[in-house]
């Protein structure tokens, strides 16, 4: 089996370069031909899964958080090429949604002998994502995030803290499901999985193989409100959440008064309109035995 292994240096705490002493040590002793590629820039990613199915790969792993999935994914999308997912982000929202393990080691095992699936990819204006997409305060805090020199989940907590409480509401008229809908919030959520990351589950319910996907138009809560919030996100409990409405659907039309998206938490300008689709068993990924 040819495997090509595509590493973030840059991801989570900078630790993806340890997966490739793993992946060598592990694929020599499953007699499996490992070629390593380091990304270098934005778009790289998408570049170096492209050249790995023209040469023949079996199988793509990549090390690195969700941002770094995503440009690899880009590149698997159309052929059939599964993608094998090492965690090294600061979130891993993705593969925890997956039920993959965590830990490098174990997750580059799981990659190389893995059971493939299909899964779905969401689109917002044409632009893939594969866990959540957003707009509003969830995008402005992956916009502040990127511009951070600092990585990590104690940064990206910082952002949203500092972020929430001055956060307005925008203004977006939404159809989907066939419902409309037009008032002030403080984001609107695009849940192919069920978390952010972290464990922070937005949409609990949400399965990444079912063809649909939970719409999640979120209120801002008061001051005090928003401790339950937060509450409610990591104990699995924001579907009962009074400030959140779920829309279950494969596309929506929506307009927005900002322009800022993110695409699994890499910063995007969207514009004002946004065209979300869901595609179903777009993707062959490596997933564990329980998918959530």
């Amino acid at each position: 089996m040819k495997v090509t292994l595509i590493i973030n240096p840059r991801s989570g705490h900078h630790r993806a370069p340890e997966a490739v002493g793993l992946a060598v040590e592990q694929c020599s002793r499953l007699d499996i031909d490992l070629t390593v590629h380091t990304i270098h820039g934005p778009g790289h990613g998408t570049e170096l899964a492209r050249e790995a199915v023209r040469n023949g790969a079996d199988r793509v792993l990549c090390a690195g958080g969700d941002g770094t999935l995503n440009a690899v994914a880009c590149g698997l999308l159309g052929s059939d090429v599964p993608l094998g997912i090492v965690p090294e982000g600061s979130g891993n929202g993705y593969s925890r949604s997956l039920g993959l393990p965590q830990e490098p080691a174990e997750a580059i095992r799981m990659a190389l002998t893995g059971e493939v699936r299909r899964m779905d990819v969401g689109y917002l204006n044409d632009r893939p994502f594969l866990g959540t997409a957003g707009i509003g305060f969830d995008a402005r805090v992956a916009h502040q995030f990127d511009r951070s020199a600092k990585r990590g989940f104690g940064k990206y907590f910082q952002i949203i803290v500092k972020e929430v409480f001055g956060a307005a509401p925008m203004r977006v008229k939404l159809q989907a499901a066939g419902q409309e809908l037009e008032e002030d919030v403080l984001m609107v959520v695009f849940a192919n999985t069920r978390e952010f990351g972290n464990g922070a589950r937005i949409a609990p319910a949400a399965r990444p193989d079912d063809g649909l996907a939970d719409l999640k138009v979120v209120r801002k809560p008061g001051t005090l409100g928003l401790f339950r919030a937060f509450l409610d996100l990591y104990t699995g409990n924001a579907d009962r959440s009074s400030y959140i409405r779920t829309l279950i659907t494969d596309r929506a039309t929506v307009w927005q008064e900002g322009t800022l998206a993110h695409l699994d938490g890499e910063p995007v300008e969207i514009g004002h309109d946004v065209e979300f689709r869901l595609e179903p068993k777009k993707l062959r990924v490596v997933a564990g035995a329980s998918v959530a």
